[in-house]
């Protein structure tokens, strides 16, 4: 099969994960970074709930920003920015650490500075009413989204894939710590168990090749019709991009 045979079966899987999900929620929201994940998934939020919350966040020093922006401009949408500010972010804290240690993640400074955005955004999310969030979670390991990966041969990008999904279930218990402490529900399609499974069938080529990450996502993205930027545009952690790893780095203590 070609890259766009493979596409076409990942398309079925999220719409088909989206079907169940309208049956059980009716409010809403989405994860927007900018990045190539959470954009596209976006997309089929958007079909499935029209009226559904765009969520972004970031700090003084975000990179995210303008690519939120540039999308939801293409789609003719509003979104809530979540601006996380020192004092926040030190306001929380506490909380945010009590939450990770009482689920048994560890209290790294990467770890507090994801959960930290998480707290916050749905804090706000909260506040809105909203029940349901959805994330673009999984396909830096799925589809070998990581600097780490890009020295691999095929073989070896594969097994250390499977290695890597681990990583996966600490993110969840993470991010649904966070959103459970606000009464919401997590809906990760990519987290699914028949697209975890999906994505290993497809071709290492597909994910990794000449130095190019994610492939197979950007691809997928370029077919939904997101911008150029943001198809081409580079990897780059959720912590970092935000500015959120620095803040914390410097306010932790």
């Amino acid at each position: 099969m070609n890259i766009h045979d493979y596409i076409q079966k990942a398309d079925g899987i999220v719409s088909n994960h989206f079907k169940e999900y309208i049956k059980i929620e009716q409010n809403v929201g989405v994860l927007l970074s900018g990045g190539i994940d959470s954009s596209l998934i976006t997309t089929y939020v958007l079909a499935h709930y029209p009226g559904a919350h765009i969520f972004s966040m970031g700090t003084d020093l975000t990179k995210d920003k303008p690519f939120v922006e540039l999308l939801t401009n293409q789609l003719h949408k509003k979104f809530e920015w979540v601006f996380l500010s020192e004092k926040e972010i030190l306001l929380v804290l506490p909380e945010v650490k009590k939450i990770l240690t009482t689920v048994g993640v560890e209290c790294s400074s990467m770890q507090i500075a994801l959960a930290t955005g998480y707290f916050l955004i749905f804090k706000r999310a909260h506040e809105l009413g909203v029940k349901a969030i959805v994330t673009g979670q999984g396909p830096d390991i799925l589809f070998a989204g990581y600097h780490k990966y890009k020295g691999m041969n095929d073989e070896e990008l594969t097994v250390q894939i499977k290695k890597d999904l681990i990583l996966l279930e600490t993110d969840k218990k993470r991010d649904s710590a966070m959103a459970s402490y606000f009464g919401i529900r997590l809906l990760n399609p990519y987290l699914e168990e028949d697209f975890v499974e999906f994505s290993l069938t497809v071709p290492s080529e597909f994910k990794l090749k000449s130095g190019i990450e994610k492939i197979f996502m950007r691809e997928w993205g370029k077919g939904r019709g997101l911008p150029e930027e943001i198809v081409r545009r580079p990897k780059k952690a959720f912590q970092y991009s935000t500015g959120l790893q620095k803040k914390i780095i410097h306010l932790h203590i």
